[in-house]
């Protein structure tokens, strides 16, 4: 893979999003003259400018350049969703949370030089390039972007409907500013250990109560936006399967995935997870 300068890795990971920016609207206006439905036209948006993107990763041979996608896509279709409804409050939520997620990620991205190691794993294993990159656009691009559109889905009914529970609605805002603060929090104190500016594990703050802190607000991030929803009501509960999915993921695969990751990467982890006995909640330490 040819070497870039963080400058022309920028150019290259931002273009095409600015790209994307200025079509979201004619490829929406386009796609709903067929489709008289903001549901599926936003739904196929994000999937023609998921392929969009997975094509610019193939032509740099990066992955990394999807990375940011899924912090950014609810930037352009939870406001389409809610036009005319007069709430304010929720959007900028899902602002404030991209806007989050993409400041943590460029604070340790190196530039193109950088791709997950998951991704590297499995470019290692696959036994042809069609096979690794159909993995690639199916499971890491694909997938998360119909999660991340489920996941916010529960916001649309919000926009549609009147009449909340108010001390479930006002409830369900503090949870997601709530979880917010935590994934913050937790991201800052991070990354002094993942810029390697510290060495070791890190046992401060929520990390001494929860080995993955950042996960667990990652999550109750998208259990905000269900309880937000279902204190109009239980009409819509099935789109609880956004949430359940996204859970699910960390659940069984990010969580332990990571667990196995580190416990290869750093002789210390196993004597830190003895102490630190959660892995999701934040709970008692073990000390002895």
């Amino acid at each position: 893979m040819p070497q870039y300068s963080y400058s022309q890795s920028l150019k290259i990971m931002l273009i095409p999003y600015l790209i994307i920016g200025i079509l979201w609207l004619p490829l929406t206006f386009m796609i709903e003259k067929y489709y008289d439905s903001i549901l599926i036209s936003q739904f196929l948006v994000i999937q023609i400018t998921t392929a969009f993107l997975f094509l610019i990763g193939f032509y740099f041979n990066n992955t990394s350049i999807y990375d940011i996608y899924w912090k950014v896509a609810p930037m352009f279709f939870v406001p389409y969703w809610s036009k005319g409804s007069g709430n304010i409050i929720l959007p900028i939520l899902v602002y404030f949370y991209c806007i989050k997620q993409n400041y943590t990620y460029f604070r340790f991205w190196p530039g193109l030089s950088y791709e997950d190691y998951r991704i590297l794993e499995i470019k290692q294993k696959s036994p042809s390039p069609l096979i690794y990159w159909s993995i690639v656009y199916l499971g890491f691009e694909v997938c998360p972007s119909i999660m991340v559109f489920f996941g916010h889905l529960p916001l649309y009914y919000v926009f549609i409907q009147q009449n909340p529970c108010n001390f479930a609605y006002n409830f369900s805002i503090i949870f997601t500013i709530l979880s917010i603060t935590i994934e913050f929090i937790a991201d800052y104190q991070l990354f002094p250990y993942r810029s390697k500016l510290l060495k070791g594990d890190c046992d401060i703050g929520l990390w001494r109560y929860s080995r993955h802190p950042n996960y667990f607000g990652e999550c109750m991030y998208w259990w905000g936006q269900y309880l937000c929803q279902l204190s109009f009501g239980f009409e819509n509960a099935w789109t609880i399967i956004g949430a359940a999915s996204i859970q699910a993921l960390f659940s069984f695969y990010s969580i332990p995935d990571m667990e196995n990751h580190l416990l290869k990467k750093r002789d210390t982890y196993a004597n830190y997870k003895k102490k630190v006995v959660s892995s999701f909640f934040p709970w008692f330490r073990k000390e002895k």
